[in-house]
């Protein structure tokens, strides 16, 4: 507990000076959005899992009946369809944003940056299938 609290306020502070800096160079080297981009990301990330480590330490059962829950077969299931449904959809996206930069007119490495992510996709699938498959 005690190293997970040290890591995420090491994320914190990477994110504070990440922030510094971006508004120290946000005119010279950074664009506004790479800078806003810079000031919330890793700060925002290291504070809600700091929040969350206090509220666990704070109230040990409920901690344990999260644990239990996000454990449980069910609950890991639901999640796994959840994730494999949504990389689904997500692919056909990627693949629906290649035609339609193709409409309009977008330089070629756009849509075919879209079909190489949706092909790394489809192979990374087939591996994936393969090992558990072997494994199960």
């Amino acid at each position: 507990m005690k190293r997970k609290k040290t890591l995420y306020l090491a994320l914190v502070m990477l994110g504070l000076c990440l922030a510094a800096a971006a508004l120290t160079l946000r005119d010279t080297i950074l664009s506004v959005s790479m800078a806003g981009a810079l000031m919330g990301s890793m700060t925002g990330i290291g504070l809600k899992q700091l929040l969350t480590l206090r509220l666990d330490s704070k109230d040990p059962a409920q901690a344990r009946r999260k644990a239990i829950k996000d454990n449980d077969e069910r609950n890991v299931a639901i999640r796994r369809r959840a994730k494999a449904l949504s990389g689904d959809v997500l692919q056909w996206a990627v693949i629906a944003v290649a035609w339609a930069s193709l409409g309009f007119d977008a330089p070629l490495w756009v849509p075919m940056a879209a079909v190489g992510i949706f092909v790394l996709k489809s192979v990374l699938e087939f591996c994936l299938t393969v090992r558990y498959q072997r494994q199960m």
